[in-house]
């Protein structure tokens, strides 16, 4: 049935598609320039998931250029390193790049450089002010309240319960976000002095002097020109030799994600599948508030039958998560690893793919992150909310009749006993030493060599290469090239890409049944707070569980409008 389908329909939705295609060059004829949005709240602004589909557009020979409007941008430093990929790639084949900004900050600037004509108004001002990060604590806050939150770590690094128990960071925390932001602001640096050919001494001067007026970023080389947006086009008619015609990148994309699909669903060739995987790691999705998740209740059945379709070669799993439950990450962990056993598996990191999300893809063949990707956090963290002094002073009061001792172990309303508290951290030891196992596994090094980059300290993509929980350097195409070599498939082999991606549950009942579902008496079966924050929330849901969660708290600023 599959192969008739294929013949019958094969032919008239191709020409259909390729019709759309055909027109669009019509549209564009000899000077052709795609329009590329990115902006937190521009409607036409291209998400990052249609990166592959754009530079299927854009390597045609009818597009000459591409003008890119940033606007801030949503997401973090590795998604922002994927775009700037995306734009030297697309410059090595020959296409002009010109960039309009207003009022960018350090992570703005550190894409927009990479034009070969940055055009800011005169009243526009360039916070390339670096990086820095915030750390947040509500322990005092919280205490002052009656809430407190009972918490154990395995790894000295492991500092997400700081965020709710203390006033200020520890020196192990202090220490490792230190290192991020040195590693995030040379990289931006050095990002600045390859396409615009300052010295790094020159430009961390800048960033001293920040934020700068359109004339200092001007004099300093910084941007080439000073107006508004016809400028631009005059820039562009220069360099193309006749007016530009252009197309929106959104539009032109929408129609080559058709033909992507229909030529993956229609043809018969090998396939190199990629999972999304964006979100917290959770058991099972349902209460996730309408929140992306990694579950493992869908991913582990749509693992197994990647195993077993023979059409795919290798998948490539796009990870992009702060982690979650430690049972979930090792339950896709074993069916990652069993697939690894069938077909080649490469992951590949997104802005965040800590703790569980790093446990879930240890098994893996290789992994590929980008310089900026916020690794590791191997670690291993958990307890509960205690609120029961809350409650108390709000006229509520709870006694329990056990018949064991460690019946009330999860309760809301009570602190660990110290028996529990020594039979936790057990627990929580020997989560963290089997997670380790699972990192020495898939990276082919002894658990010693290991452990000392674990401990629950987070890492940027660079550093992580350096100490071996990366493999690579790279995005999202470069996971691909790689897994197309382990599947043995040539350089002239054709081949698909089909994406597998489950969206959240928006429905207005299935935000409905979570909220209900919240509203269950104290006790183990967790508490809901109205306004807590995901991270905490999911701690909430899993009193006394092992969590792999990376730390949660600090936030890495670029510039007072960026906050990815």
């Amino acid at each position: 049935m599959r192969l008739l389908a294929r013949l019958l329909l094969r032919p008239p939705l191709l020409a259909l598609a390729w019709l759309l295609v055909w027109l669009r060059g019509r549209r564009l004829g000899r000077t052709g320039v795609l329009v590329l949005r990115l902006g937190r709240r521009d409607r036409e602004s291209l998400p990052l998931g249609r990166l592959a589909d754009l530079e299927a557009v854009a390597v045609s020979e009818r597009v000459r250029a591409i003008v890119v409007y940033i606007d801030g941008l949503s997401g973090g430093w590795a998604g922002l390193q994927e775009w700037r990929a995306a734009l030297e790639r697309l410059k090595d084949q020959g296409k002009h790049v010109a960039v309009w900004v207003e009022q960018p900050g350090t992570a703005a600037y550190s894409l927009a450089c990479i034009g070969d004509h940055v055009v800011m108004p005169p009243l526009g001002e360039l916070a390339l002010v670096g990086v820095a990060g915030r750390l947040s604590f509500f322990g005092g806050a919280l205490e002052r309240h009656g809430v407190r939150f009972e918490l154990e770590a395995a790894g000295e690094y492991k500092s997400y319960g700081e965020t709710f128990t203390r006033t200020h960071p520890t020196p192990e925390n202090r220490e490792a976000v230190r290192a991020l932001v040195e590693d995030l602001h040379d990289g931006v640096l050095e990002g600045i002095h390859r396409h615009r050919g300052l010295e790094r001494e020159h430009l961390q001067a800048l960033v001293e002097q920040a934020p700068l007026t359109a004339d200092e970023a001007l004099e300093a080389g910084l941007i080439d020109q000073i107006g508004f947006e016809e400028v631009l086009d005059e820039w562009l008619t220069e360099k193309l030799d006749g007016e530009p015609r252009r197309l929106s990148a959104r539009s032109a994309t929408r129609v080559q994600g058709w033909v992507r699909t229909l030529e993956s669903a229609l043809s018969g060739e090998p396939v190199i599948a990629v999972v999304h995987l964006k979100g917290p790691v959770v058991m099972d999705d349902r209460a996730t508030r309408g929140r992306q998740a990694i579950s493992a209740r869908r991913t582990v059945p749509d693992l197994k039958a990647l195993r077993e379709r023979d059409r795919v070669r290798a998948v490539v799993l796009a990870v992009d998560s702060p982690g979650g439950s430690a049972l979930a990450s090792d339950l896709i962990w074993r069916e990652v690893e069993l697939l690894n056993r069938a077909k080649p598996v490469v992951a590949c990191f997104g802005d965040t793919a800590a703790s569980g999300g790093y446990y879930l893809a240890a098994a893996a063949s290789e992994i590929v992150a980008r310089p900026g990707t916020l690794t590791g956090s191997i670690g291993v963290v958990g307890g509960k909310m205690v609120v029961g002094p809350a409650l108390g002073r709000h006229g509520v009061h709870a006694e329990w009749v056990a018949a064991g001792p460690n019946a009330s172990i999860h309760a809301s309303d009570r602190p660990f006993s110290p028996e529990q508290r020594q039979r936790f951290r057990a627990v929580l030891r020997r989560t963290y030493e089997l997670f380790i196992q699972r990192v020495a596994a898939g990276r082919r090094r002894p658990e010693e060599a290991v452990e000392p980059y674990a401990r629950g300290r987070v890492w940027t993509g660079r550093a992580a290469v350096e100490h071996g929980l990366v493999d690579h350097l790279g995005g999202l195409a470069d996971a691909l090239v790689r897994a197309r070599r382990l599947a043995g498939l040539s350089p002239a082999q054709p081949w698909r890409r089909t994406d597998l991606e489950h969206k959240p549950r928006t429905s207005m009942l299935g935000r409905l049944v979570p909220e209900l579902a919240r509203l269950r008496a104290l006790g183990s079966w967790g508490l809901a707070i109205p306004g807590l924050s995901p991270e905490a929330q999911l701690l909430a849901d899993h009193p006394g569980q092992p969590l792999a969660l990376a730390p949660v708290g600090v936030e890495f600023s670029h510039s007072p409008s960026e906050s990815p």
